[in-house]
């Protein structure tokens, strides 16, 4: 288990710098332009933040086996927290996507949000509160080195792995159909369809492939009750459990991806903040150094 702690340390540390450079720079954006997609991106970024430092936090514990017996209620808890916000993930991720409809048909304005919206976010947000604290009291998750699943010995635990799954999959698909409507809108405005727009509609397109393809396979494999889809996957070897966990790990990753690579202005804005944290950094260099000229 030793090298699978090693990995997983490894993977989940950069991912925590990652976020917060990223995060910052579409608050800038927002504050240069108020916008609700801003403000829903940066929650997606800040549920992905908490299930990577989640990981962060319990890889040790493959390193030093013993963590697990001495902290389990405290492991257990954190397990609940980061399996709680990747199941808010999948919901937030569609509301941004119907959103970016609305707006693009003007349907709601850009820089608020419309009061059934907010309805949708509450109704959320409590949601996930209920199932933390829920799952915090009963214990459900359970890291079983080297992944986390739900313990089925644990009251109410085969209860909310279905609601997962129920909740999974019409998720992915509402997304991934807006955005197969977002092209099509794109498509329609610029009927004679210039380079840039093609451009445009092609990079949403492999975007959101490729991140709901990713996320469908994690979902499938991830609960026994789906395995018969994926029968010639051993799930009870240790290096294909590992693989799974590294590939929640590796979810954390495919936002700030993809943002990067097809979000130009926030491609810049990221660059500029790392500039600004350079140059707070000389700064405080330069003032230690005269300080210790002086003395």
């Amino acid at each position: 288990m030793l090298q699978y702690g090693i990995i997983f340390l490894a993977l989940s540390a950069p991912t925590i710098p990652i976020f917060i450079v990223i995060m910052k720079a579409v608050l800038n954006k927002d504050k240069q332009s108020a916008n609700v997609t801003y403000k829903l991106m940066n929650l997606i970024n800040f549920l992905q933040l908490v299930q990577a430092s989640g990981h962060f936090l319990t890889a040790p514990i493959l390193i030093f086996p013993n963590l697990l017996s001495r902290f389990d209620f405290v492991i257990r808890t954190i397990g609940c927290i980061m399996n709680s916000f990747w199941v808010a993930d999948l919901p937030v991720m569609t509301l941004l996507a119907v959103c970016r409809i609305l707006i693009f048909s003007n349907i709601i304005n850009a820089k608020k949000f419309p009061f059934p919206i907010k309805i949708v976010l509450f109704s959320l947000m409590s949601w996930i509160f209920f199932v933390i604290v829920s799952g915090s009291i009963t214990q459900n998750m359970k890291f079983s080195p080297p992944w986390w699943g739900y313990d089925y010995e644990m009251p109410y635990a085969e209860v909310f792995d279905s609601i997962e799954i129920y909740l999974s999959f019409p998720c992915l698909a509402i997304s991934y159909l807006a955005y197969l409507i977002i092209i099509f809108l794109i498509y329609c405005k610029n009927i004679k369809s210039t380079a840039k727009s093609r451009k445009i509609e092609i990079s949403i397109l492999l975007q959101y492939t490729f991140v709901t393809t990713y996320i469908t396979f994690m979902v499938i494999i991830w609960h026994p009750t789906l395995f018969s889809l994926l029968s010639f996957i051993d799930m009870s070897n240790k290096r294909n459990q590992a693989i799974l966990n590294g590939l929640w790990i590796i979810h954390c990753y495919v936002n700030p991806t993809m943002l990067l690579i097809f979000n130009r202005s926030i491609r810049e804005d990221v660059g500029n903040v790392l500039d600004n944290q350079m140059k707070c950094g000389n700064k405080v260099k330069a003032g230690i150094v005269s300080r210790f000229i002086q003395t």
